[in-house]
């Protein structure tokens, strides 16, 4: 520790003139007690130049040099759950932490003193040794004893030469096991065909989509749910994100406690870390009486959903941190520590490697919380969802305003067309808008939002526009989207009639219509 770290300003006409003069780049460990002990009570700081920069008590100099001693130092880095090795300019190692030798399963004796060359050959600590550049955040395969970490390795320089490098990683053997059984998963349809119980368990929920990448998504999150594992679920505004959060609360080992969510980015910072962690009455100016139980308080035991993560402060990033590491929060003006047992699932539709290497998301917090990563496909790369979620929601909103209309072929082609930046969401509410705005037997252009029509004007009506579906087949395919609708809500269900029209929101007598035209009885 140098005396810069720990002096204070000093203000001239305040204090006695000092006796003592100490270089502000000293080390205290460098100080014998006998030199301690000559110096005056209130040691002047002075900088290269002979400036006076500052002051510090001879009694804090004194103390610090007492209890921070290679020793103490040892055993409290001893105390992370991390692994540490530390290797001098010629690569010789002379430090590793207990975590270091537990998890490796190495005595420390068998690599203290030794070349790093011939213990690891190829390690990147050889790297920056080299460069005398850091690396953070790498993934690493150990090949000696066949594990997976995540590192980070820091230089460490003294007057600008390099004098030891130190590197500081995680194992993360299991969470690379773990994302490789997820990558082995085979799509939703068949896993419902041989897990009859999240068919029931998803019987009274609304997922639509037959498309691979979206299946895959719904797998994965099937069996991260029989998990407590961080999830991270990632994708464009409107995809669907709490959807899957849901799915994955209401078909784990929690589902009886509550699932609570949070929008980081609709939270202003100034109340986000109440909202998060509550406080006690009194610990602040206009502090409701009573307190306020916080979002984690609420969540204990069952799920937190932390959408827009990405919006997240650095304040409250290193907050969230410390709740992932030591599974407790710390509620505001209260002052011992709550624990909490709550699973997190976070989402954000940015890119949070992007944001790690700007500095604007904390790295140990990302590799915290992307232990599971799932991606939600955007609503234009999932082709035939298009047709079915029209459907779905035609029908639930026929039901809904109490009216009978079907989709003209131009608005099922204009839908296959458009790029649907809002996705999902605004899929849903251009059906709902159309069907209020409808007093047609079916849904025409002109019954679409207004923000569509320049669209609608240069792929639809604007004469020379090419068309991709000829009439016949856009009628075509209506009802192939509205046949597997019905069939793909009776495989959710298991047969389960009753539960199948309630599913997709339409009455018993068209539904019961709809299974005698497709064939279904």
């Amino acid at each position: 520790m140098k005396i810069s770290d720990i002096m204070t300003v000093h203000k001239p006409s305040d204090q006695p003139s000092p006796l003592s003069f100490i270089n502000d780049n000293c080390d205290i460990a460098s100080l014998s007690p006998t030199a301690i002990a000559h110096l005056s009570p209130l040691v002047l700081v002075r900088n290269e130049q002979g400036q006076e920069t500052g002051s510090v008590e001879r009694e804090l100099i004194a103390y610090l040099h007492a209890t921070c001693d290679n020793w103490v130092l040892g055993q409290i880095i001893d105390k992370f759950h991390e692994c540490i090795i530390a290797v001098d300019h010629s690569g010789r190692i002379f430090y590793v932490n207990e975590a270091y030798s537990t998890i490796l399963g190495v005595a420390k004796h068998s690599v203290l003193g030794k070349q790093l060359q011939k213990v690891e050959p190829g390690a990147t600590v050889l790297e920056v040794l080299e460069t005398g550049e850091p690396v953070l955040g790498k993934s690493v395969h150990i090949k000696s004893i066949n594990h997976h970490v995540v590192v980070n390795i820091y230089p460490i320089k003294r007057n600008g030469q390099l004098i030891a490098v130190v590197s500081v990683f995680r194992d993360i053997t299991e969470t690379k096991k773990l994302s490789q059984a997820l990558d082995k998963a085979q799509g939703l349809a068949e896993y419902f065909r041989t897990q009859l119980e999240e068919h029931a368990q998803l019987a009274d929920r609304t997922i639509i989509g037959k498309h691979p990448a979206f299946l895959k998504s719904l797998s994965q999150s099937m069996i991260v749910a029989k998990t407590d594992a961080p999830v991270l679920i990632r994708g464009e505004n409107g995809v669907g994100k709490e959807v899957i959060a849901k799915t994955i609360h209401q078909t784990s080992k929690r589902n009886a406690k509550p699932l609570i969510s949070v929008n980081c980015a609709a939270i202003p910072e100034s109340l986000l870390e109440s909202e998060l962690f509550g406080f006690e009455e009194g610990s602040f100016t206009g502090a409701k009486k009573g307190g306020k139980l916080g979002k984690f308080e609420l969540a204990d035991s069952g799920t937190i959903f932390l959408d827009e993560i990405g919006d997240m402060s650095p304040v409250m990033q290193s907050k969230l941190l410390r709740v992932l590491q030591e599974k407790e929060i710390e509620k505001i003006g209260r002052n011992q520590n709550i624990p909490i047992n709550v699973r997190i699932i976070a989402a954000t539709n940015r890119s949070l490697e992007q944001m790690v290497k700007q500095g604007q998301f904390r790295n140990d917090l990302y590799y915290r919380l992307n232990v599971v990563s799932i991606h939600i496909p955007p609503l234009r790369e999932r082709g035939d969802d298009i047709g079915l979620l029209a459907q779905h929601f035609l029908l639930q909103n026929n039901s809904k305003y109490n009216k009978n209309l079907g989709l003209s072929p131009e608005v099922l082609r204009f839908f296959y067309l458009h790029d649907w930046p809002g996705n999902v969401r605004e899929l849903q509410n251009c059906i709902e808008y159309a069907v209020i705005m409808c007093s047609e037997q079916e849904i025409l252009l002109d019954h679409l939002p207004a923000h569509l029509s320049e669209e609608i004007s240069e792929k639809i009506v604007k004469p020379g526009v090419k068309k991709l579906i000829d009439m016949a087949s856009l009628r075509e395919t209506q009802q192939i989207t509205e046949r597997e609708l019905i069939k793909q809500s009776l495989l959710a269900c298991n047969n389960n009639k009753s539960a199948a029209m309630k599913m997709i929101g339409i009455s018993r007598r068209a539904f019961y219509k709809k299974l005698k035209k497709y064939g279904f009885m």
